[in-house]
């Protein structure tokens, strides 16, 4: 039964506070913890920053698909393979100094590249050290915003700094594609200058930020020690491998999707579908800020399955499909579901471990998430180049998919009864 004429506008009262509410609660949460939304921001355009250009930087460097994934792993290795030594060494000599080193190197990776334009090789290794860069700050961005948040606000705080992540990596397809034919000098121009700013900006933060001293005190034995416990724990991986088809997937749509929707539409080219792709990214970036929600009615565990369960589907259909209309709509729905599995991800990572070893634990996971991130990004590419299509491998991520959450569905269900 339909909704009758004179109830549609209370349905519509509804949704609109609905969506009052979730802004007010957004504006209440960037205004407390402002610094660190505005480290992440910037941290996701570094991110990000190359993938809108890739037909530019194709052509600049005279290489194909498989060429441009080993550019674009550059800094996914790096921004992965940091996050757990990152973690350890913000603690170690303060947040606020390693910010400062993680900016430094911002501003090296993206002026460097000018030295020697076109050379390849040269501006792989700089975003290797972007990607330190941009791994340091998402995780300073984490710790300053567990300071400045109230106690009762973290968990939601949270959410918010790891959505202000996501809308850093869809600004650059709203704004490098429409810089002219020099615009890949932009795309490391625009994060030199964010480096900069966001540098003045931590001016203004509260003393005890800026003074923010060593809080590790463990020995080296502890730290093997909490190293070999999360390392051999299963579910851990589990959920690593969880999150890397999650958080994975807003990260490939990101990269490839452009030019998977130029594939479904001959008549077009990657950089065509720049705008429609950061609006899938913020799809994904309303799914991480307001994901937690879901958790109202359903459980962490539930949403957890349920999300990779329909990632694998979807990217099936993704690979079947030759239609950029219906490709665009998947690749929405699949941002949604990887941005909103985001909270239950690493609220089941804290049921795992014992408080001690939460952070550990945590930066473990999110290593394995991005290593998986790593593999799935390359093997996209170097399929289409010698194929000439993305669909093999997109139907291969999807079974791939499909397998781990056979696999893992159990170990994820036990820990929701923990």
């Amino acid at each position: 039964m339909g909704i009758l004429p004179d109830e549609k506008p209370a349905c519509t009262l509804v949704a609109l506070s609905l969506l009052a509410s979730y802004c007010y609660t957004a504006y209440t949460m960037f205004s407390i913890i402002w610094f660190p939304a505005i480290i992440s921001i910037s941290a996701g355009y570094f991110f990000m920053s190359v993938a809108p250009l890739s037909t530019q930087f194709m052509s600049l460097f005279g290489i194909g698909y498989a060429g441009l994934s080993l550019f674009l792993s550059g800094l996914l290795w790096s921004h992965s393979l940091v996050q757990l030594p990152a973690g350890l060494i913000l603690d170690k000599i303060g947040v606020y100094r390693g910010f400062l080193i993680a900016i430094a190197i911002a501003v090296v990776a993206n002026c460097l590249p000018f030295v020697a334009p076109d050379n390849p090789m040269l501006a792989t290794g700089l975003r290797f050290m972007a990607g330190l860069s941009s791994g340091t700050l998402f995780l300073a961005g984490v710790k300053v915003t567990g300071m400045l948040a109230p106690p009762e606000k973290v968990a939601q705080a949270q959410g918010i700094q790891g959505a202000a992540f996501c809308l850093g990596t869809m600004l650059p397809f709203v704004t490098l594609p429409y810089l002219g034919d020099q615009a890949w000098r932009f795309s490391y121009l625009i994060p030199a200058a964010l480096a900069v700013t966001v540098t003045v900006l931590s001016l203004f933060l509260p003393a005890h930020i800026r003074k923010n001293a060593s809080t590790s005190s463990g020995s080296l034995g502890n730290l093997l020690q909490a190293l070999r416990t999360v390392s051999t724990s299963v579910p851990i991986w589990a959920l690593g491998m969880f999150h890397g088809l999650s958080y994975g997937t807003l990260n490939n749509l990101g990269q490839w999707l452009p030019s998977i929707l130029a594939d479904m539409d001959e008549t077009s080219t990657a950089m065509t579908w720049s705008l429609a792709t950061g609006f899938v990214l913020l799809a994904g970036t309303l799914g991480r800020a307001y994901g937690s929600t879901l958790l109202r009615w359903f459980s962490r565990s539930w949403i957890t399955n349920t999300a990779v369960l329909a990632i694998g589907i979807l990217y099936i259909v993704l690979g079947l499909t030759g239609h950029p209309g219906i490709g665009l709509a998947v690749g929405i729905l699949l941002a949604i579901l990887g941005g909103s599995n985001y909270g239950s991800i690493f609220s089941l990572t804290g049921s795992v471990m014992s408080p001690v070893y939460l952070a550990t634990a945590a930066g473990f996971m999110n290593m394995i998430a991005n290593i998986a991130n790593v593999m799935l990004t390359l093997v996209l590419g170097t399929v289409r180049e010698y194929t000439g299509s993305f669909s093999m491998a997109l139907c291969a991520t999807g079974i791939f998919a499909l397998v781990v959450w056979l696999a893992g569905k159990r170990i994820i269900t036990g820990l929701q009864k923990k």
